[in-house]
């Protein structure tokens, strides 16, 4: 768990500091995460949904002109690995969220938009078009429904067997 926690926050500030010069050491980190450390070779079908979600939801922030991202008019290549490597905290540094709706709300409202505010921001990476206040809630209400989606798609795609690694629900014959 703390692995994955530190290889994670690395990864992010790589990503966010660097951007796409970045990308080959965040995916080899997670290429290490998914084959050596994972517990379940499924964790990678759980880390693709997750990605999918995310990129989809910050191209649509994007592409409203709620985020402004340096440079381009698209959603960056550094943030769609970004989204891989947080996917795969979930199962991990991450999984003592999965008990508690309360709590998921709360770390989605009140911590997740900070990334995007209080560094993403200060290193250039994203600019907002509205007030750090309303994009604050924005973020905030978006990011506690999304830890709600997510681990309710953990919930449903995978069982959790004893050591807590992730099974498909729906075994192939």
């Amino acid at each position: 768990m703390l692995v994955n926690m530190i290889g994670f926050n690395f990864a992010w500030f790589g990503l966010v500091y660097w951007g796409n010069i970045f990308i080959p050491v965040a995916l080899l980190m997670l290429a290490i995460h998914l084959l050596l450390l994972s517990d379940n070779k499924n964790e990678a079908k759980l880390v693709l949904v997750i990605t999918v979600i995310g990129v989809s939801i910050d191209s649509l922030l994007n592409y409203s002109n709620f985020f402004i991202f340096m440079g381009s008019g698209y959603t960056p290549f550094w943030l769609i690995v970004l989204w891989a490597c947080f996917a795969s905290t979930v199962s991990h540094s991450l999984s003592f969220l999965k008990h508690s709706k309360l709590l998921q709300v709360s770390v989605g409202f009140l911590i997740a938009p900070l990334s995007y505010i209080v560094a993403g921001e200060k290193f250039n990476a994203v600019d907002f078009a509205y007030p750090i206040v309303e994009t604050y809630i924005v973020l905030g209400v978006i990011w506690a429904l999304l830890f709600l989606i997510i681990f309710l798609l953990k919930s449903l795609l995978f069982v959790t067997n004893s050591n807590d690694s992730v099974e498909p629900l729906i075994h192939n014959q």
